[in-house]
């Protein structure tokens, strides 16, 4: 289960007010160039918050979708009066009962106005391994290596990430001893520093990876892909994010995980 924090908890505040000033202000310049895209009447789309986990194809568990909130058309007049009851806000649940088209390629990732206090993606070692083809990038990027009294707990880093010393060995060509990874500072700030830049690249080089880690598709079934972003006030087409390769604040007691963090602006 998630631990509601205080981003969490602004998170979720800023994707109600999305959607509720989406659905009293639809007409709006805010919104012009996302409902120029409906073919249908205006009126009769809705924007509605996710409140559901989906199954990701990446690891074939339910997790949070990409997508914050998508719209729907619906000519359902039951909807007015949810919409009176809730004060403009639709979830999954809310509409549960209603007759309503989810809108393809509509889903819209809401991000708080700080932009540093988000993760874009964050993976584990298998779903690593299914988006890049391999463990050992993501042990390499996770590595311990800013004290030598730490590079002991590489042991379990690469074991956690279902591989091996000697695996380590046989894929990076710096490392000359297996155990390198463990004594040596500077190899490992290597080969972290290499797997770091080598995980972006694989990401800015590849539109099918860039549209599953930025947009999930076609990791998620639709509405659930976000085509859209609204960030900092304005709603623009989702494309790519700016963002640097981190690892997850759990790896010191074996939750290995790689993150990728939105570039600070400069």
């Amino acid at each position: 289960m998630m631990t509601i924090n205080r981003g969490t908890h602004e998170g979720d505040l800023q994707e109600i007010e999305f959607v509720k000033d989406f659905n009293k202000n639809k007409t709006c310049d805010k919104f012009k160039d996302y409902t120029s895209q409906f073919k249908n009447k205006l009126e009769n789309i809705y924007m509605v918050r996710v409140s559901t986990n989906q199954i990701s194809h990446l690891n074939g568990k339910k997790t949070k979708t990409r997508a914050d909130c998508f719209a729907i058309f619906c000519e359902d007049e039951k909807v007015k009066n949810i919409l009176d009851e809730n004060d403009f806000y639709l979830n999954e649940q809310l509409i549960a009962g209603l007759k309503f088209s989810p809108i393809k390629f509509s889903g819209v990732s809401i991000k708080l106005e700080d932009s540093e206090k988000y993760q874009i993606l964050k993976i584990g070692p298998n779903s690593f391994c299914s988006l890049f083809g391999n463990f050992e990038l993501g042990a390499g990027a996770s590595l311990f290596c800013s004290r030598e009294e730490g590079l002991i707990k590489n042991n379990d880093v690469v074991k956690g990430w279902n591989t091996t010393l000697s695996k380590m060995k046989d894929y990076f060509e710096i490392i000359e001893d297996e155990h390198d990874l463990i004594t040596k500072k500077e190899v490992c700030q290597k080969v972290k520093t290499f797997c770091n830049n080598k995980i972006k690249e694989l990401i800015d080089s590849s539109v099918q990876i860039k549209q599953k880690v930025f947009n999930g598709y076609p990791l998620y079934e639709e509405p659930y892909t976000a085509w859209y972003l609204f960030s900092k006030g304005k709603l623009k087409v989702l494309k790519e994010i700016p963002f640097v390769v981190t690892t997850g604040s759990g790896r010191s007691h074996g939750d290995y995980t790689i993150v990728l963090k939105p570039k600070k602006e400069s």
